[in-house]
């Protein structure tokens, strides 16, 4: 039995990260590692698969991260009309770094319960592990395109969230996503 992807729904998370040419990428305030891996994650991927688009991971840097890669600062009067993309936020008073910025539409990616964020297109799922599991399973099911810096992100931000694949949401959909990860990597997992 493997994993059980909406593909539909990650075509269509997809297709509007392709129709933009400016994204800006958010996720909590107090960041832990899930919210910072996914986000620095997605933004390399989206970068690395369209390397002309204008791609932004925003929010206060935290000094204890800043192995998994920098933030962007960004004057959000240069950009126009982006795409916002929220992980690992439920609501958008939590939302770090957006502040004054005038976006076009927000996707949603989240592992908490749904609160106030309206998306264009939302893939809230309480079950998975972490936000950077679903952002693996986007990846490993769309055109998005994944190096080694991307899946060692991934890889912590799961096993961080998981505490270590300990907590309940850890099912055998986590191992699966994490299985297929080193499989098209080479992570030193130890």
């Amino acid at each position: 039995m493997g994993i059980i992807i909406n593909k539909k729904l990650l075509t269509n998370i997809y297709k509007e990260i392709k129709k933009y040419d400016e994204i800006v990428i958010a996720r909590h305030v107090g960041p832990d590692p899930d919210a910072v891996a996914s986000q620095l994650a997605l933004r390399d991927s989206i970068l690395l698969t369209f390397p002309n688009k204008k791609v932004f991971s925003v929010g206060a840097s935290i000094a204890k991260f800043k192995s998994y890669g920098h933030l962007n600062h960004i004057n959000y009067e240069e950009l126009s009309n982006p795409l916002l993309i929220v992980l690992d936020v439920p609501n958008m008073s939590r939302i770090d770094g957006i502040d004054n910025l005038k976006y076009a539409n927000i996707v949603k990616i989240d592992h908490h319960p749904k609160e106030d964020i309206k998306a264009i297109v939302e893939w809230v799922d309480e079950s998975k592990s972490s936000t950077s599991q679903m952002v693996t399973e986007l990846i490993l099911n769309t055109k998005l395109k994944l190096n080694q810096k991307i899946a060692e992100n991934l890889f912590l931000g799961i096993v961080s969230d998981s505490e270590r694949f300990s907590l309940k949401n850890t099912t055998y959909e986590t191992f699966d996503t994490v299985k297929e990860l080193l499989k098209v990597s080479e992570i030193d997992f130890t």
